[in-house]
């Protein structure tokens, strides 16, 4: 969750050491078949000044550590670093290896541990219990520090939305694709909005999917999505989510990936990973989608289950309210580079303008996935993109129409999201922007 620490006091940290890993002093990847070694996977940031802590002479040390060097590839090229982490390691086991005691830290950045038996023999489980409780980190609690660059951003974003609210508009909060990774910003983004809500004053937040990058350990993605969420909560608005294709942890075949039911309880803590929500005073009901599955054939799409629920969710709203859909992934095969189909996309398309066509009113159906911004303007309804919230800017593997924005880290371009303002009684909706790109509008024809 986000704070504004104001005391500066310390905090003891223990790792969580795993038997048999170990890291590449040339990479400073964690690594496994060190049998005689432990080490803990995490990433824990540190301050100049704060300390490793040890308490027995048993057992010896080794501590990659990590600067706030970012490699350019991983912002401007498809590519997903391994480990998630956007922390340049500095190379400093290539010339320090083992060490023993205790260490202050010279500089800011992040670590991580292992450690063996200075003896250089086998632990026996006591042992490793033992070492497990022989290392504490000592740390100054973390405090936010503000980016000045971004204080005109938040004054006119507030001001624009501002400008356009009025009785009966819904104000939320918006974004997509925020993939954390250690040093990615997302401690900026969270700063950021809290900003904004506290001028403009969210009705909710929404997020479309991609939390992280799914690519590490059920445990530690769990652990990263966890804060995510938390931060998000940290506004005090209800927070509504739509289930990504990464959240399944199952990005570059991940041998730990998490099913439908489990993503769904995870994320949701629902039984089911789509649901409806309804805002009365404005009339409007908002559909939440579940978009991927890696073991059907087309992985991309709808299940056949939600399609029909969504049907009898159409069938079951009140004549008087507007339907306002969110998913991952897009409705069309067009608006999708990574495959040329969609599952049950034609089958739920038939049935979105079945509805429209009978009466009914669908605002817009809003997706993400594509770190691009698009409209797409049908007869019935307009499907519209959000860019990818994550500092990433790689403008090739997006589809036809739509835009993909200059960004850099360190400036305003590192940010992207929205605050939405649905005005169902005039069919219309605003996307103010923060950080990259352009303010956009959309409204139902007739």
């Amino acid at each position: 969750m986000f704070r504004k620490n104001i005391s500066r006091k310390k905090e003891q940290t223990c790792f969580k050491l795993q038997p048999g890993a170990c890291f590449h002093p040339q990479t400073g990847f964690f690594e496994k078949g060190h049998g005689d070694c432990l080490a803990d996977f995490r990433f824990y940031k540190v301050s100049a000044g704060d300390r490793l802590e040890c308490t027995s002479d048993r057992f010896e040390w080794q501590m990659p550590l990590y600067d706030e060097r970012t490699e350019e590839r991983l912002i401007y090229t498809y590519c997903y670093q391994e480990e998630e982490n956007w922390a340049g390691y500095t190379g400093n086991l290539e010339r320090i290896n083992w060490r023993r005691g205790s260490y202050t830290f010279e500089q800011d950045g992040w670590m991580r541990l292992a450690m063996r038996k200075a003896d250089g023999t086998q632990m026996s489980g006591e042992e490793i219990e033992e070492a497990r409780k022989a290392y504490q980190l000592i740390r100054t609690q973390r405090r936010y520090v503000e980016k000045p660059f971004y204080k005109e951003e938040i004054e006119r974003t507030a001001q624009t939305v501002l400008d356009k609210q009025k009785n009966g508009i819904l104000t939320v909060g918006l974004m997509t694709d925020s993939h954390f990774v250690i040093n990615g910003g997302w401690d900026d983004t969270v700063s950021n909005l809290h900003k904004v809500h506290e001028k403009v004053t969210f009705d909710a937040l929404i997020h479309l999917g991609d939390l992280t990058d799914g690519m590490v350990s059920k445990e530690i993605t769990q652990e990263y999505a966890q804060s995510v969420i938390g931060d998000m909560k940290g506004l005090g608005v209800p927070l509504y989510l739509a289930i990504g294709n990464h959240d399944s942890n199952y990005f570059n075949r991940n041998p730990e990936w998490m099913g439908e039911k489990e993503q769904s309880v995870f994320y949701l803590d629902r039984e089911k990973p789509w649901y409806f929500i309804d805002f009365p005073e404005q009339r409007l009901r908002c559909l939440f989608l579940f978009s991927f599955d890696h073991r059907q054939k087309i992985r991309y799409g709808f299940p056949e289950e939600e399609v029909a629920w969504i049907q009898r969710t159409l069938t079951e709203t009140p004549k008087d309210s507007c339907v306002l859909i969110f998913s991952h992934v897009p409705l069309l095969p067009e608006m999708h580079f990574w495959s040329d189909q969609i599952r049950n996309s034609d089958q739920l398309l038939q049935i979105l303008k079945d509805y429209v066509h009978a009466g009914g009113t669908i605002l817009a159906f809003v997706h993400g996935h594509n770190h691009a911004d698009q409209i797409f303007n049908m007869d019935e309804f307009p499907i519209v993109s959000i860019g990818c919230a994550k500092c990433e800017d790689f403008k090739d593997r997006k589809p036809n129409g739509s835009i993909t924005y200059d960004r850099k880290m360190g400036t305003i371009t590192q940010e992207l999201w929205d605050v939405m303002l649905i005005d169902p009684e005039e069919k219309k909706i605003d996307f103010v922007r923060f950080g990259a790109g352009e303010d956009r509008s959309v409204r139902v024809k007739g």
